[in-house]
């Protein structure tokens, strides 16, 4: 690959990881902290380069200028190698002598580690510097390579975290919906991740709807959740109660392994009829909200995913949605949005006959939830013509 090859690579890796002009964070400033710390140094920088500047994550004084030329750093030495460049006197290298972090600065001393992602790419550096010249040990190198791993996970976070997004997003259900009904629904992680999931979808004809909450936030709930929509997605051909039995007793293992559980809503939907058929783990936070008349709350009948006693058999209920009925499903988080108690569900019931539209509803949601919630928020709506 070329040199100019090179520099548009890095350049597009440096955007992808969304970190050049971002507020100081401190998954970074731990790091030169630590490094300046370790080596007795006054000056330590987790640096990016893209074209032709180079991007400073870690100013150590306030007002410290964060770009420059990449020809004018240090670290236009570090990227085109693979192990650390140690300059101990910055004025007897020929290298160094005339930049201006040296003519300028005082810079006597850089030693720098390239950092790297996405299979070896050089998209930055670690770096020391220190105002008086100085020797650097095998021993010293071993430790700065260590700091240079440290910062370059904390680097791919920026691209996991998107990419972790992006699933998330693509893991969310549609809006399709048999004839005659309308469902949707929206989930506000308390962080990036939610441990909450929904889901639904359309099989022969009938509608399969599924909120699960599992314990615990971000990305271990996170992964906990998806593993049991790929369960439970795997048999939505059969009765709730049917599906439930058959996935239970691996997911209760894989939840007492992460020592966690799942309270789950796990329904189908008939049409023609308006059956809701439901098998409820521990979850007992639905509504069933009729076109006239009073809100009512279904409960749980059982014991969540991970604390079910193995082999007792799930009981299930039903509901009836008649025309302009909605049910209305959420995860505990949404407590949040009222006082805290069972009665909160009954004041979303009346949110939702008040609404314009279901739509409207969900977007109160999300604005109460990102004002109270101290936990992930979703609700769901099913709703008949």
């Amino acid at each position: 690959m070329s040199t100019d090859d090179q520099a548009r690579v890095r350049s597009a890796l440096v955007a992808a990881l969304d970190v050049v002009d971002a507020p100081p964070s401190e998954r970074f400033e731990r790091i030169v902290r630590v490094a300046r710390e370790v080596f007795d140094v006054p000056l330590s920088y987790v640096n990016v380069l893209d074209d032709d500047l180079l991007h400073t994550l870690t100013p150590n004084v306030p007002d410290e200028i964060v770009s420059g030329p990449v020809g004018w750093s240090f670290c236009q030495l570090t990227v085109q190698h693979t192990e650390p460049t140690v300059v101990p006197d910055t004025t007897a290298d020929p290298r160094t002598a005339d930049l201006p972090g040296v003519t300028r600065r005082g810079i006597r001393f850089y030693a720098g580690v390239p950092l790297t992602i996405a299979g070896g790419e050089p998209v930055g550096t670690l770096c020391l510097m220190d105002t008086r010249p100085r020797a650097f040990s095998p021993q010293d190198t071993a430790a700065l390579i260590d700091l240079g791993h440290w910062a370059e996970r904390a680097l791919a976070q920026g691209l996991h975290h998107d990419r972790l997004l992006e699933v998330a997003g693509a893991l969310a259900p549609s809006t399709v919906a048999p004839d005659g009904y309308r469902i949707a629904g929206t989930t506000v992680p308390y962080g990036d991740l939610s441990g909450d999931l929904h889901d639904w979808s359309v099989v022969d004809g009938d509608l399969v709807l599924t909120l699960a909450d599992v314990m615990g936030k971000e990305q271990p709930a996170a992964l906990l959740a998806a593993g049991i929509r790929a369960a439970l997605r795997q048999h939505r051909t059969v009765a709730p109660v049917a599906a439930v039995a058959a996935v239970e007793p691996a997911l209760a293992e894989d939840l007492g392994r992460a020592s966690a559980f799942a309270t789950l809503f796990h329904a189908r939907l008939d049409p023609a009829s308006g059956v809701v058929d439901v098998v409820d783990a521990g979850h007992g936070l639905a509504v069933h909200v009729p076109a006239a008349g009073t809100p009512r709350v279904l409960r749980s009948h059982g014991l969540p995913l991970g604390l079910h006693a193995e082999g007792a058999r799930r009981r299930a209920s039903t509901t009836v949605l008649e025309p302009g009925d909605a049910l209305v499903v959420v995860s505990d988080g949404a407590l949040d949005l009222g006082d805290g108690t069972i009665d909160t569900l009954l004041d979303l019931a009346r949110t939702l006959r008040a609404a314009s539209s279901v739509d409207a509803f969900l977007e109160t949601v999300r604005l109460r939830a990102a004002e109270r919630a101290e936990d992930d928020v979703t609700v769901v709506v099913l709703g008949r013509a």
